[in-house]
């Protein structure tokens, strides 16, 4: 029997459909009065490091307003969790760009109208070229993107000791990103086999101290995180070895400081990490017989019924002897007997 996908028809329609199975549309035909123009495929900024954050399909599309003639661009990067995209939001910030409220996380670069936007949302990484968008604009941009996941950001970073350099932060998913960002670590201390992560962030020397050709600037923190305080606690004599590191365990965190300015910064820096175990306890979800108000109705509602019950019951029962007293079947036990005793001496 000859196979259906050997036959030149086969072939020919499966040659002409390839392109469009290698390359789907991420970002909206319209946002408001924009237009989308023609897409393309958006190439990663390290391969290495985001084909090991989870990076599956990225584009890039021009919009554009017929009315104004304005035009900007999106970048579209879609990760298979939102721990990639948040690893990937850290690396591909500008050191100069600021904070901004969206859903997510984001930052924009501070040149204006003509700046750009870097924003995380669920499993997308978006960047906007020129243009800053509205929280409804974003909105639809998301939430029409494909296969689309809502899922929370990694809690790793807000045990970040406070005042590191700004957007000096790195996510750290696997051997690429750690010898990308800290060569210093071997992968076999990491012990990625056991899905540890860590979140990297440099802090500037303090002012007390002067940096010389072998004490840095900077001083490098590292913080891993083990799925359990067992491994955490195995790994960490690893750690301890690694020349001119100064390391510390709390919970299933260890907290690496890479060549620090001085043992008294070392100090400073590990004393602010702290791991805090949170219980989540599963609550019954109130119910209307939680309720005060309700309960009280229901009470009233219930000697109402039982006041109905007793006339009714009273109105049969009378009801019932009447008719069994006109019909002249009483006994004679249902005669009241007299003892007359107002008439005895």
């Amino acid at each position: 029997m000859t196979n259906k996908f050997t036959s030149p028809f086969a072939r020919g329609a499966f040659l002409l459909i390839l392109p469009a199975l290698a390359f789907s549309a991420i970002l909206p035909d319209t946002i408001g009065q924009w237009k989308r123009g023609d897409a393309t495929a958006a190439p990663a900024p390290d391969a290495k490091v985001w084909a090991e954050y989870g990076l599956q399909e990225s584009e890039t599309a021009p919009y554009s307003d017929p009315a104004t003639a304005k035009t900007f661009s999106i970048t579209a990067y879609r990760f298979s969790d939102s721990t990639g995209a948040f690893a990937a939001w850290d690396a591909v910030r500008p050191a100069d760009a600021h904070k901004i409220d969206v859903d997510g996380v984001g930052v924009e670069t501070p040149d204006g109208p003509n700046g750009a936007q870097y924003i995380a949302v669920g499993n997308f990484l978006l960047v906007f070229h020129g243009y800053k968008p509205n929280k409804e604009e974003l909105a639809h941009v998301f939430l029409t993107a494909p296969l689309y996941s809502n899922a929370p950001l990694p809690t790793l970073p807000r045990y970040m000791p406070p005042g590191a350099v700004a957007n000096s932060e790195r996510y750290i998913l696997g051997p690429e990103s750690l010898a990308r960002y800290a060569p210093a670590i071997p992968s076999s201390t990491a012990a990625f086999h056991f899905s540890s992560e860590a979140e990297l962030a440099e802090y500037a020397a303090p002012p007390g101290s002067r940096a010389t050709g072998k004490t840095p600037a900077k001083t490098t923190v590292v913080v891993f995180n083990f799925p359990g305080v067992e491994m955490a606690q195995k790994q960490f004599p690893m750690f301890e070895a690694i020349p001119g590191v100064v390391a510390k365990r709390t919970g299933p965190l260890v907290v690496v400081v890479l060549h620090p300015a001085s043992p008294d910064e070392a100090e400073r820096l590990l004393a602010q990490v702290k791991y805090q175990a949170e219980i989540t306890v599963a609550e019954k979800p109130p119910t209307l017989k939680d309720n005060p108000a309700n309960l009280f109705l229901n009470i009233m509602i219930l000697c109402g019924v039982l006041i109905l019950f007793c006339v009714a019951s009273g109105l049969v029962f009378g009801t019932i002897r009447h008719v069994w007293r006109r019909s002249g079947a009483a006994a004679d036990s249902d005669e009241m007997i007299s003892l007359h005793l107002s008439e005895r001496p």
